[in-house]
């Protein structure tokens, strides 16, 4: 798997966790993290930061490690 694929995966990863959270990329905003940011991270056209990655998983209430863990509980 080559870079960019796991960008894509790990961004439909935090669509997913979003959605399931019931927050908006609008709302991401209040986490810190801008909407336009952070849709280009769900589309896997951008890296994210270490700090940016802590701001959202305490927005999506998650552990930061549950965001490399897709839906079947496996390892991105």
């Amino acid at each position: 798997m080559d870079k960019d694929d796991f960008k894509i995966r790990f961004g439909r990863n935090l669509s997913r966790i979003r959605n399931q959270s019931g927050l908006s990329q609008e709302e991401m905003e209040d986490y810190g993290v801008s909407r336009a940011y952070y849709g280009r991270v769900e589309i896997g056209a951008h890296s994210i930061s270490i700090d940016k990655l802590n701001s959202i998983s305490k927005a999506f209430g998650v552990p930061l490690f549950q965001l490399f863990i897709d839906e079947n509980g496996d390892p991105l």
